[in-house]
């Protein structure tokens, strides 16, 4: 069964991002886009059967030709939740709210169940979601 989902997220001030999940792909695909007025950074892979994460800035000229484009790939093992659950440790022994904290939470899990539920919600952040 082919499934795809789409999200749109909008603050205050139009800014806008879409999100789009897919299971229609055949093959193991991660690919993350953010566009801005003068550019665009593009995030592929997760390691494994994703393939080799790589990051990808192009800068887009102001004659409109092609993009300049500077490219990194990061082949070694991603330590990143290694390094976030040392980090949730240390926010334990020295007693700190960790960052983010509960209240960035709820509101990641208010927009989640605006998605489920197909209106639009207004987080403290002040960012819209709407399915």
């Amino acid at each position: 069964m082919a499934s795809d989902g789409f999200l749109l997220l909008k603050t205050p001030r139009c800014q806008v991002a879409f999100l789009h999940a897919s299971w229609t792909e055949w093959k193991n695909l991660f690919s993350f886009e953010i566009y801005g007025k003068v550019g665009k950074l593009h995030i592929q892979g997760l390691g494994g059967s994703y393939g080799v994460e790589r990051l990808a800035h192009h800068r887009m000229s102001p004659e409109m030709g092609p993009p300049e484009t500077t490219s990194w790939e990061y082949p070694a093992q991603d330590t990143s939740w290694s390094l976030e659950f040392d980090a949730f440790i240390k926010d334990i022994a020295l007693d700190r709210p960790p960052d983010p904290g509960l209240h960035d939470a709820v509101a990641a899990l208010r927009v989640v169940e605006s998605v489920y539920a197909g209106r639009t919600v207004k987080t403290p952040a002040g960012i819209e979601s709407r399915s």
